[in-house]
């Protein structure tokens, strides 16, 4: 406890001297001190000090006043250095303390002590949480994870919320706030209604149940372009660009089977227990062999695989390049494939034509207006269970995190993160790598050549901590959002996006790998 100086504590106890002859009858002050007033035979003295030791204690009581003056003002300036020394210690100690105490109060408060952990250790660890938390309405799990991901949407929206700083043409920041503020603007949307989807139907030769639709003019290879190479619709099949599974320092163009609307097979067939299992059974097996699934044939072998489907004639379009028969490719659906290939050979060009254009507007019809939206969430609601569709802002956020990541990311960096915990976190992994390629030397188990391929791939290993430096020049964000962004265009923002996310991927394809990225 901090010491207490008080001015009118000496006053006290000097009045108390002053005025001792007037209340004592023994002469002696409290101190112990004997006061000598006169002798036996003299005259009686007058009440009081005579006027001479008046002064004299005046002249005290200065002294008495200066040197507790003193004495204070040097206190404060002890508790002032060891204030200043304590800030001091505290950069190295103080802050890792507040995070233990943090995370102590976080976990008494989140266990259920009255729990026996030894019969059930999940309710034990976690049932005070899960008493204080219920699963939002417009969720459909929810968890620790969740709610500090919550905690971060809010400093996201509010970054979002702020005036643009830099307003230039190419500024990655004035994009994703301007995306954002398009997607809230609902108000321009439903008036915009169904239009910005029926021109997208218009461009893809129309419907043929719509006075739009011209069965003469439909093109199944125009559209297979459409749905892939513009759109970024995976129709029938997902074609994408990946690192080589097995050759990661080169992309390759990657052929895979894709989903139907629904999530699961059984939805559209049915299925029992027994044959479930089998099913399961059976693709686990699948996946497990990988082998079984990278396939890579050359153009040539594909076109012979698959022979309804003109392939070199799509890729060249998608990639603007001019491949030859002998580019390689990895195909890791190679029966589903072949059987895809029938169905283009066997169904009437205007079901293949009303389908792949549906699959479009299913992909599209959430950035549309109101009535679209509700009957998205009805559709989810039934198939998922979520009671509430999610709020309009989270949404938002949502979709300029999914197209303006690292604009975002960059905003959030620039506020949030300190680059002295990255260096700190980086410090650590760097430590631990140290002392890992110290015990590989001593594992005893460990032949010297797999000790030697350890260490190596130790040694290589990349340490990516918390956000990539460019984060932090603002230039460099910029060039990863070339295409145009307004306000009051949501619809069309997210074309751009797409279409300029295509035009990045398709670059790969003949790029060197940057494991750094």
């Amino acid at each position: 406890m901090e010491k207490t100086y008080s001015l009118t504590a000496h006053y006290d106890e000097f009045q108390e001297v002053k005025y001792v002859s007037k209340y004592s009858s023994s002469g002696a002050l409290p101190n112990g001190f004997n006061l000598q007033l006169g002798t036996a035979g003299a005259k009686k003295p007058r009440c009081g000090l005579p006027r001479w030791s008046r002064r004299e204690i005046c002249l005290l009581s200065g002294l008495v006043f200066a040197a507790g003056l003193c004495a204070i003002l040097g206190c404060i300036l002890v508790l002032k250095y060891l204030a200043l020394d304590q800030a001091a210690y505290c950069l190295e100690g103080c802050q890792e303390r507040r995070a233990f105490t943090k995370a102590s109060r976080f976990i008494a408060t989140n266990i259920d002590p009255t729990i026996d952990p030894c019969k059930d250790f999940y309710s034990f660890a976690c049932g005070g949480w899960l008493r204080r938390h219920g699963i939002p309405e417009d969720k459909l799990i929810y968890g620790t994870i969740a709610a500090i991901g919550e905690q971060n949407e809010e400093k996201l929206q509010r970054l979002l919320q702020q005036p643009v700083r830099r307003p230039y043409r190419a500024s990655a920041e004035r994009k994703v706030k301007e995306f954002y503020r398009s997607c809230l603007d609902m108000t321009e949307i439903d008036r915009l209604g169904a239009w910005p989807m029926l021109e997208v139907i218009e461009d893809c030769g129309g419907w043929d149940m719509g006075a739009l639709g011209k069965q003469g003019r439909w093109d199944l290879d125009e559209l297979f372009y459409k749905t892939q190479g513009v759109y970024s619709t995976t129709v029938f099949f997902a074609l994408t660009v990946n690192l080589d599974s097995k050759n990661s320092s080169r992309y390759i163009i990657r052929i895979d089977q894709d989903g139907l609307t629904l999530s699961e097979r059984t939805l559209y067939l049915g299925q029992d227990d027994e044959s479930e299992k089998i099913t399961i059974s059976e693709y686990d097996d699948l996946r497990r062999d990988i082998n079984s699934m990278y396939n890579k044939v050359t153009l040539g072998e594909l076109q012979r695989i698959t022979p309804n489907l003109k392939w070199k004639r799509l890729l060249d379009r998608i990639f603007h390049e001019r491949f030859s028969e002998d580019e390689e490719v990895v195909l890791l659906a190679t029966d589903y494939m072949q059987q895809v290939s029938e169905i283009i050979q066997t169904t009437p060009i205007r079901i293949l034509h009303n389908y792949m254009l549906w699959r479009i507007a299913v992909v599209l019809s959430e950035h549309l207006s109101t009535p679209f939206r509700d009957a998205i969430h009805e559709f989810a609601k039934e198939m998922e269970g979520a009671e509430k569709p999610m709020e309009l802002a989270k949404t938002c956020l949502s979709q300029a995190n999914k197209h303006f990541g690292m604009a975002l990311g960059a905003l959030f960096v620039e506020e949030y993160f300190s680059s002295t915990s990255k260096a700190k976190v980086q410090q650590l992994v760097e430590d631990i790598k140290h002392i890992l390629d110290r015990r590989l030397e001593e594992l005893e188990w460990m032949d010297e050549e797999t000790q030697r391929a350890a260490r190596a791939k130790l040694k290589h290993m990349m340490v990516m901590i918390g956000y990539p430096d460019f984060l932090l020049n603002p230039g460099a964000v910029d060039k990863e959002y070339e295409f145009e962004v307004h306000q009051k265009t949501y619809f069309k923002n997210i074309l751009h996006s797409i279409r300029f996310n295509i035009k990045l991927s398709v670059k790969k394809i003949r790029q060197e790998v940057d494991k750094s990225a």
